[in-house]
């Protein structure tokens, strides 16, 4: 058995999971097709994928035996590993998973079924009132997930972006305190710049608010569910033995959700607890855990939720051509969207091109160099704006010049994208392309002006992983610049000693998954090995259907005024 299972596994994981299951749950009959389907579930997990359909045939994976999937699903059978409460597979019809993960998205999905029911009355109409003028730009699909909040404890959100998901969340807190201004209510996302974002479009929406309403909705907390669940080493510290004391929780970006934080959040929640979750199913799953939000928008499981789900699909935002990209690419699927790329001429906010994987392509060389050179300058020009004492301190707010908002207004403006971080177009050749062949050895070395990224969660000093900040100044005045949230709900800029950060990359591109939750002005992706070669050869992709779909849905909706696609020539076949 050694010598086989060494010469098909591609992972060292994979080869040691089924080294496992035979020794612990012995199939009744062995085939070695079981280390193709044990591959292509490991596959689907690492993608999020909870359930793999096998009608479909893999595509990013080489299947080691033939005759997918027939062959696969015979020697399934036979194995006795899909039979019973206790066997480590579940076969449903043609759909495949590990029981394990099965078993915590039915058990989550029971949570949520058991907070499905009608809100109680928590008060008296308060004085406080919705101006009927604040509901006059909500759609009707909007207005009826406002009225929701009078009526049920759950409330299912979707909707892509551009919707007005947030006008709609700042209507039903509205309608909320309408009910009763005294509930103690609170914003969560995934990540440090989702709950940032979140606060800061809220704070945006009450700005013609009057008193106390505007007090009330401003002074709302938005943070990461980790910090919520105040999230340690050995888990969470909020659990059903010392609850969070909440009456409302609005959990937005829901498609980032992993099935571990969303039970430890219903375990740490009161029973009356009222729950909002707001999402788009389209975008990536989150990495590794499977997505219950995308679960949870399926038409079997969403027949639990008819009276309380409100899916939004009027758009104001991403017009023109990425509008007309993104539908056709979820209405029609993949090979829609390459094919109308292809012939579409470049207009005002989209465009494609064509490079050589043999180098960095052009446009994102000029672009990097422009705005590497802008960067330099407005960090140059912000360093003036902080104090000399702010330097001998490890962790100083500082004020919020002109210079330094500027600042990081423009560091949102471009988001350079990739879907992975290593191979021809990653991350990683992008950033030895401007910091050197050792810049992930030699951080000490990276330039004033340089955009970083906190790679893990840091409450104690106010960062969260994914949080994008910059380098400023030199020698014993390295510091580097974030934005973050203080622990009063404000945004403040602090000055943070890099020895203060655990884990840091260098931000001048990211992943796809990375870039959930944000936005920029300008878009580039680069998306190799995806290329009609010609009119007689099919697309060839290194990703499934699915998953590619996510990944580029996600990847171009992150544009609000201009994407560019980069995709490789035939040559590089």
């Amino acid at each position: 058995m050694r010598e086989p299972l060494k010469k098909h596994f591609s992972t060292s994981l994979n080869k040691s999971l089924l080294a496992t299951l035979i020794r612990y749950i012995p199939p009744i009959e062995f085939n070695e097709a079981l280390i193709d389907v044990v591959n292509v579930l490991m596959d689907g997990l690492l993608r999020g994928e909870v359930y793999i359909d096998m009608k479909e045939i893999p595509k990013n994976l080489e299947l080691k035996y033939k005759g997918w999937p027939t062959c696969h699903m015979k020697a399934l059978l036979k194995s006795g590993w899909t039979k019973g409460d206790n066997s480590p597979i579940v076969l449903n019809g043609e759909l495949v998973s590990w029981r394990r993960t099965h078993n915590e998205i039915i058990e989550t999905i029971h949570k949520i079924l058991l907070r499905n029911h009608p809100i109680k009355q928590l008060s008296k109409e308060s004085p406080l009132r919705i101006d009927a003028k604040n509901l006059e730009h909500l759609n009707i699909q909007q207005i009826e997930a406002v009225n929701l909040v009078k009526s049920e404890q759950i409330i299912l959100l979707s909707g892509g972006p551009g919707t007005g998901k947030t006008s709609t969340i700042l209507q039903m807190l509205v309608q909320a305190l309408t009910k009763n201004p005294t509930l103690d209510i609170a914003m969560a996302a995934p990540t440090g710049k989702a709950a940032k974002k979140l606060k800061d479009t809220i704070q945006e929406g009450i700005e013609d608010f009057e008193d106390p309403l505007k007090d009330k909705l401003s002074n709302i907390p938005s943070k990461t569910l980790h910090k919520w669940l105040e999230a340690g080493p050995n888990g969470f510290k909020r659990n059903s033995q010392r609850l969070l004391k909440l009456d409302l929780i609005v959990i937005d970006e829901m498609s980032m959700v992993d099935l571990l934080t969303i039970n430890g959040l219903l375990d740490a929640l009161t029973k009356s607890c009222q729950i909002i979750l707001v999402g788009d199913p389209d975008q990536l799953l989150p990495i590794g855990s499977g997505g219950i939000w995308q679960i949870l928008q399926e038409k079997e499981t969403k027949t639990n939720f008819q009276s309380n789900s409100v899916q939004l699909t009027k758009s104001y935002r991403n017009k023109g051509d990425i509008a007309l990209l993104r539908n056709t690419l979820k209405d029609e699927g993949v090979n829609a969207f390459w094919n109308l790329l292809s012939m579409k001429e470049d207009s005002s906010n989209i465009s494609q091109y064509l490079s050589s994987l043999k180098s960095i392509p052009d446009p994102v060389v000029r672009t990097l160099f422009n705005y590497r050179k802008k960067l330099k300058k407005l960090t140059e020009e912000s360093i003036n704006y902080i104090p000399n004492e702010a330097w001998q301190s490890s962790m100083i707010e500082v004020a919020q010049s002109d210079e330094i908002l500027k600042l990081f207004k423009f560091i949102d403006n471009l988001l350079i994208l990739c879907p992975q971080r290593y191979g021809p177009w990653g991350v990683k050749k992008i950033h030895e392309f401007l910091l050197g062949k050792k810049f992930d050895k030699e951080v000490h070395k990276w330039e004033e002006g340089t955009p970083i990224m906190a790679k893990s969660n840091q409450p104690e000093i106010g960062l969260a992983n994914g949080d994008v900040g910059i380098i400023i100044g030199n020698g014993e005045k390295r510091r580097f610049l974030f934005n973050v949230f203080s622990e009063e709900q404000r945004l403040v800029t602090r000055l943070i000693n890099p020895s203060r950060l655990n884990l840091y990359d260098a931000a001048y591109a990211m992943t796809i998954h990375k870039a959930q939750g944000s936005e920029a002005d300008q878009v580039l992706l680069l998306w190799p090995s995806t290329l009609k070669v010609s009119e007689e050869k099919p697309l060839l992709k290194f990703y499934s259907d699915d998953y590619e779909k996510r990944m580029l849905y996600t990847a171009i909706t992150r544009a609000k005024k201009k994407l560019l696609v980069i995709t490789n020539k035939e040559e590089d076949f």
